[in-house]
């Protein structure tokens, strides 16, 4: 039989010193030390950045996540625009509301699409280089010097001395994977479902909701077997507008699926209702017989950790 610091291991992903800290922590309590590991240790650092170059009238905001134990990039987001709105951006919002931001900015008239596209991948490619290397220290924090290469990488491209802002904030694992913080003293509902094609009224989650359909298999995973955090391989269906645009941003081309992350199940009678995250801000769902079989891959860890521990 495995002893708990292995099964913690295997069921969060932690190293055994985090899995050891965690335990006693908890009194030795697996299942409290489960729910505790992704609070322990602050290794997401979200650089929410907002850069002008004045000589061309260009305005941009970017976004960065990392992951310090892991050392690499999780994501890197970049719009830049003739619309000096764009820049007007505040860098003290939550990181969740400043991507949506970023992604509403790109449907402005004045985006550049392609160089936004271009700042996008040099963005990426900088963070997943050496040169990025003391952003990936802990207890590093931005300064001036550490912009000075990313400022001079952007100015090549757009053609003119870049002025550049960066906000960094530092959260666990656990901040990053909630989204949105619950307000203190508020209860979490008991269903995200809403009318799919809308978006929520004020004070709740801004959604964009896309209709999807899913890929099937024959030999795949049965839609009422999927959990939170399976990757689903989806089609977007939907024929607005809006849509579609997003489709293409996605990567997606006509007729191809993406493999995006199951966020939430619902299942009702002989149906299950998927829904699935694209990015901050845009989701899809879709309803599906539960016995249908879809293409999907299946998260690692899935048993439960009561299961491995009394070898169920």
């Amino acid at each position: 039989m495995k002893d708990k610091v292995t099964l913690l291991m295997e069921e969060t992903g932690c190293d055994r010193s985090e899995a050891e800290l965690a335990l006693q922590l908890c009194g030795y309590d697996l299942e409290s030390a489960v729910q505790a590991v992704p609070r322990l240790f602050q290794n997401i650092v979200i650089l929410k950045g907002r850069f002008c170059v004045r000589k061309e009238s260009l305005y941009g905001l970017c976004l960065a996540i990392l992951n310090l134990k892991e050392k690499r990039l999780l994501r890197a987001r970049a719009v830049i625009s003739y619309n000096p709105a764009v820049y007007a951006s505040e860098l003290d919002q939550h990181w969740f509301d400043f991507e949506g931001r970023l992604y509403a900015c790109r449907l402005w008239p004045g985006t550049v699409q392609a160089v936004s596209q271009e700042a996008e991948g040099l963005l990426a490619g900088y963070f997943d280089s050496p040169e990025a290397g003391a952003f990936y220290e802990e207890g590093a924090s931005v300064d001036e010097a550490a912009l000075e290469p990313l400022k001079a990488l952007l100015g090549t491209r757009l053609g003119g001395p870049v002025d550049l802002q960066f906000r960094q904030d530092v959260l666990d694992l656990g901040q990053f994977r909630e989204v949105r913080p619950q307000e203190e003293g508020q209860s979490r509902p008991q269903s995200k479902r809403r009318t799919r094609g809308t978006r929520a009224g004020p004070g709740a989650e801004n959604l964009l909701i896309l209709r999807i359909a899913v890929e099937p298999d024959p030999v795949g995973t049965l839609a009422e077997d999927l959990h939170a955090g399976d990757l689903v391989h989806v089609a977007i269906n939907d024929g607005r507008d809006i849509a579609q645009y997003l489709a293409r941003l996605f990567g997606a081309a006509q007729d191809e699926s993406l493999a995006v992350p199951v966020e939430a199940i619902e299942k009702g009678a002989g149906e299950v209702t998927v829904r699935v995250r694209f990015s901050a801000g845009v989701c899809g769902d879709v309803s599906v017989p539960g016995d249908l079989r879809v293409r999907a891959e299946r998260r690692l860890g899935k048993t439960s950790w009561w299961k491995k521990f009394l070898g169920g």
